[in-house]
């Protein structure tokens, strides 16, 4: 096998077994968004503690975020990856048992560690290593597409693991050991195929340490920061947009199972699909930041025709195809969160922290938001206007949408002086 043959089988293997450890690694802490009612029969909880378990996740992710981009600047992403697998498996096993309140706590809080801390920045660096900054927006498209397609697949194979239980509690069991083994499997996987992208030795005159210039370095480059910031706005709009599903429920009339399918569509196929769209097109936009641009222009509108369209099966096709439209530029944008590390000229020994902060303003909002988007529906339920509780969110989203254009507007302008900084300087941009 000729050397760039043998590169190119290591890129592409590297991509599709994070896309699968990826793609694996989050379902067990939300197993909730699938299995609410199974889930409390099983574990006796209520919906305010199983929203307790969630917040417990969201603030040690959080607390995880920055750290773990720092960890994944010092070790090998190869064996980070295993290592998160592994550990996310075993508390799995425990979670199997189904132990009490205190105890799913504790092991929430692991898979906040093996989630974020370990795994997250890992995996945002071993792609960004696959490429330059012109594959950047491929790359990542292609890995975000690749989680979404295992994560439909898995989906369906959990789902009917559940089914051969004789009842719901049984069905819980089967479904998380199901995601263990597989996460373990995983592990294995990456440990046979992945190469070991070992850390620059300290001892090189190029190689900086990890040491407070460099975390300093990161800390204070305002552009990652509103990276961070183009997240933000997307990764809020989605959590708004998950009370999609029930809106199409009450307002449009529109039956479980058909919302259900609709919501694997939501959570799964349209990530996929968004995701390789984004990939593909950013690339030959020239700009991940200005492709972001665009498709926070659709998100605007979209959001805005959720608002204006009314409800009633007679709306039925002009709401699901909003659904479609507006979910695919959603996801396209949540595909490239950190395709703009290289465009923002990070260097590529920092690239784990720059995810760190990125992560870290970005996913913020699980700490409270879906507690306060919960409370903006639930206001309105049993009085003369119970939709307005939906329309409120539609019109959050409208405005995230057009901050993050905003910011991807400064953005474009602060790199382009970058860059025009680094070009008079006699460096390459």
């Amino acid at each position: 096998m000729s050397k760039n043959k043998s590169s190119a089988w290591v890129k592409w293997m590297t991509l599709i077994i994070v896309a699968i450890a990826g793609g694996l690694i989050t379902k067990l802490p939300y197993l909730r968004e699938t299995y609410m009612a199974p889930l409390q029969q099983a574990t006796g909880a209520t919906k305010t503690q199983l929203g307790m378990l969630m917040s417990a996740y969201g603030i040690v992710n959080f607390i995880c975020y920055f750290p773990g981009g720092i960890l994944a600047d010092k070790f090998s992403s190869k064996k980070l990856i295993i290592v998160s697998c592994i550990g996310t498996a075993l508390a799995g096993f425990w979670y199997w048992t189904l132990p009490g309140f205190t105890a799913l706590m504790i092991i929430h809080a692991i898979f906040a560690i093996t989630t974020v801390f370990t795994f997250w920045a890992a995996m945002v660096k071993s792609i960004n290593n696959l490429g330059g900054p012109e594959e950047q927006g491929k790359l990542f498209g292609f890995l975000e597409g690749g989680r979404g397609l295992m994560g439909t697949v898995v989906a369906f194979g959990s789902v009917a693991v559940f089914g051969m239980a004789a009842d719901e509690v049984g069905g819980m069991r089967n479904a998380i050991l199901y995601y263990s083994i597989l996460l373990v499997a995983a592990g294995v996987l990456a440990a046979i195929f992945m190469k070991d992208d070992k850390p620059v030795a300290k001892t090189e005159k190029q190689a900086n340490p990890l040491n407070r210039k460099d975390f300093l370095e990161v800390a204070k480059m305002p552009r990652v920061w509103l990276c961070g910031m183009l997240g933000i706005c997307n990764y809020s709009a989605l959590i708004f947009h998950g009370y999609i599903t029930a809106y199409l429920s009450e307002g449009f009339g529109i039956s479980n199972e058909v919302v259900a399918n609709l919501s694997v569509i939501r959570t799964y196929f349209m990530m996929m699909v968004g995701a390789f769209i984004a990939g593909i097109i950013s690339d030959k936009v020239g700009s991940r930041i200005r492709f972001i641009q665009y498709a926070f222009v659709g998100m605007a509108a979209f959001a805005s025709l959720y608002v204006l369209i009314p409800a009633g099966p007679s709306a039925i096709p002009l709401i699901v195809a909003n659904f479609i439209c507006y979910g695919l530029c959603l996801y396209s944008i949540k595909a490239l969160y950190f395709s703009t590390i290289d465009e923002v000229l990070v260097p590529k020994r920092l690239a784990g922290t720059a995810s760190g902060v990125i992560s870290l303003v970005t996913y913020a909002p699980e700490i409270f938001l879906y507690t306060l988007s919960g409370n903006m529906v639930d206001k309105y339920v049993g009085t003369a206007t119970p939709l307005k509780g939906y329309q409120q969110c539609w019109i959050a989203m409208a405005v995230l949408s057009l901050v993050g254009f905003a910011c991807g507007l400064v953005l474009r302008k602060m790199n382009a002086k970058a860059i025009a900084a680094a070009q008079a300087a006699g460096a390459e941009a």
